[in-house]
């Protein structure tokens, strides 16, 4: 690969990533929002859930934490196959986005303060783990679904589109590691 194609690979990689991290900010930032608008009356039974759910006793095993994850992750990742995939893709990242967002303001708005506390103990240790994964998934499904097709002789293309597809693969199964840590994470911190 020349210098010239690679550059212009490295440049179109950073801009999806770029666009990639901006929609998922914006997404959080729509949840943030769409919070704070509720209705005072469906803020008050989203605050008892809240509530019975910060106080309940059961503590969902690693399977159901990972699966929760992984349901999402599975959505892009196949996304990432098919050539209208974005919109499975980009529906699935966008709503974990704004459930990030509209989680995270749902906390403060019930809890005042000591929710801004609660946010950051409870909720953004497996966060830490889960945003790179969902970022890293979906910015590997937009860039393969758009450089599935090269040009080419035929054994050529066949031997760059298997390589794509390891890549694709290896690059879920790095996600799917850091979703077992974000569940590993989320089951320690339920059990303290």
């Amino acid at each position: 690969m020349d210098m010239k194609k690679k550059r212009r690979i490295d440049r179109q990689v950073q801009k999806i990533i770029g666009i990639v991290c901006l929609s998922f900010l914006l997404g959080a930032l729509g949840g943030a929002v769409a919070a704070n608008v509720l209705p005072s009356g469906e803020q008050g039974e989203l605050s008892l859930f809240l509530q019975e759910a910060a106080d309940s006793t059961v503590i969902p095993s690693f399977g159901i934490l990972f699966w929760k994850y992984l349901k999402y992750d599975l959505i892009i990742f196949l996304g990432g196959w098919m050539q209208m995939g974005l919109f499975f893709s980009g529906a699935a990242f966008l709503f974990r986005s704004v459930s990030v967002g509209f989680t995270s303001a749902m906390m403060m708005t019930v809890y005042g303060a000591r929710g801004v506390f609660m946010a950051m103990t409870s909720f953004l240790p497996q966060n830490l783990l889960l945003i790179p994964a969902y970022i890293l998934m979906m910015s590997a499904a937009l860039y393969y679904m758009l450089h599935w097709q090269e040009e080419g002789t035929k054994r050529t293309l066949k031997r760059e589109r298997r390589r794509k597809q390891t890549e694709y693969c290896i690059l879920f199964g790095v996600s799917v590691l850091l979703l077992m840590g974000a569940a590993g994470v989320e089951r320690m911190l339920l059990i303290a």
